[in-house]
């Protein structure tokens, strides 16, 4: 099931696949005209002899978007990334890329998409032994035939962007595991692809190294802004990672969302289990789980009026804003009755002024060390500081319990 959130600020559909199947073995298109199409992947094989390695997938990524494919050991997903490719040759449907259908394309044509168009990344790095670090980065441009000088200065610059400059002029013996893993990025980065897509390019590496390489593809991402396609088995790699992620199983999408979609709505008991045991505090936002203040002060009232306000709840502090509710300050109730004894003109005079904001995106694992830092709740704002709401402490902590528990506990 698709789902109907997509980011802001990412582009328009660059990459959409319509109605894909595959199916391996002899007369595979038997199966798209038989009453078996349906059919479970297992009664396929025994009753065809063939086996099912996409059924019926459609999907679309937007220009800039890290979308995560992610599933178990044959769930379809890398047959999924290499058939928008035509590394594996699609039983039907459609791969569309730039307004155009690739499973129409000669192969000269065909050539030309993987040499400018896409990039591909795979878990073994394939780096040529007998090469420099820099020969290896330039090699897709080589192929493609530009001038040694060229090549070589855009594959400086890739070297840099994933952080091995200096080690051009080694050869890939000398590279850790995870410094090859670079290089294989480096090289699909210098050929400028609209379209990077990574085959569980990380799966071979030590965790710590992993994380770290993570991180890095984090920053890379946000700083080249390509449209990367990527595959894993991690759930934490997918959560980290993803703008969106599709769930597969048994060749089949089950569900496409947002990290925090899949983890608080998942389609079905098949991807609730699957997530059953991720930290929601590391997929959540501060903006999914924020609340409305009981009340909320401006700037330019009095002390007295600010009073009337505190006797209509059960809370001993507020925060106050500006006309543009803008977040500028927090007083408590003692505060504000200290200062109508005192017949004080505003309450701008006696709020303070530093408070413990985060932004909507700030994920809640980042907010337990805010949370420690001060007795009140934490500020939500936007970039231009203007208040969205709170967090109380226990906000954060309830935030933690995974759904499956609260559902256990309610049925006891």
């Amino acid at each position: 099931m698709e789902s109907d959130a997509v980011r802001e600020g990412l582009g328009e559909v660059c990459l959409e696949v319509k109605n894909l199947w595959k199916v391996f073995g002899p007369d595979a298109g038997t199966l798209l005209k038989s009453e078996l199409r349906s059919a479970s992947k297992d009664e396929i094989q025994e009753k065809l002899g063939v086996v099912l390695g996409l059924r019926d997938i459609s999907l679309q990524v937007r220009r800039g978007e890290f979308f995560v494919i992610m599933g178990l050991s044959g769930s379809g997903k890398s047959t999924l990334i290499r058939c928008l490719l035509r590394l594996i040759e699609p039983t039907a449907g459609a791969v569309v890329i730039a307004g155009e259908d690739i499973c129409c394309f000669d192969q000269e044509r065909l050539r030309d998409l993987r040499r400018n168009t896409t990039g591909m990344v795979f878990q073994h790095f394939g780096l040529l032994p007998h090469y420099t670090v820099l020969e290896n980065a330039a090699y897709g441009l080589k192929i493609r035939g530009v001038p040694k000088e060229e090549r070589h200065a855009k594959a400086r610059e890739a070297l840099e962007t994933v952080g091995l400059s200096g080690w051009g002029d080694y050869h890939p013996g000398a590279l850790s595991g995870g410094m090859q893993q670079r290089v294989g990025l480096a090289r699909a980065l210098a050929n400028e692809p609209e379209i990077l897509l990574m085959d569980e390019p990380f799966s071979g590496l030590d965790p710590l190294i992993r994380r770290q390489i993570q991180d890095e593809l984090v920053e890379i991402q946000d700083k080249v802004q390509k449209t990367i396609i990527f595959v894993t088995h991690d759930l934490y790699e997918a959560l980290k990672l993803g703008d969106r992620i599709v769930i597969m199983r048994d060749g089949e999408i089950i569900q496409v969302g947002t990290p925090e979609e899949i983890i608080s709505t998942p389609a079905d008991d098949y991807v609730r289990e699957f997530v059953q045991d991720a930290s929601p505090a590391r997929v959540l936002t501060a903006g999914s789980i924020l609340e409305e203040p009981q009340i909320l002060l401006y700037e330019w009232q009095g002390p007295k009026a600010a009073q009337t306000f505190f006797r209509s709840v059960d809370q001993d502090y507020a925060f106050v804003v500006d006309k543009k509710h803008r977040l500028v300050g927090l007083v408590t109730q003692a505060e504000v009755a200290a200062a109508a004894r005192d017949r004080v003109e505003s309450i701008r005079g006696i709020m303070a002024t530093e408070v413990i904001t985060c932004s909507p995106d700030t994920v809640v694992e980042e907010l337990f060390g805010l949370a420690t830092s001060s007795p009140y709740a934490i500020a939500v704002v936007d970039e231009n500081r203007k208040f969205l709401g709170k967090i109380r402490n226990w906000t954060i902590l309830d935030s933690m319990v995974p759904e499956s528990w609260r559902e256990e506990a309610e049925a006891e």
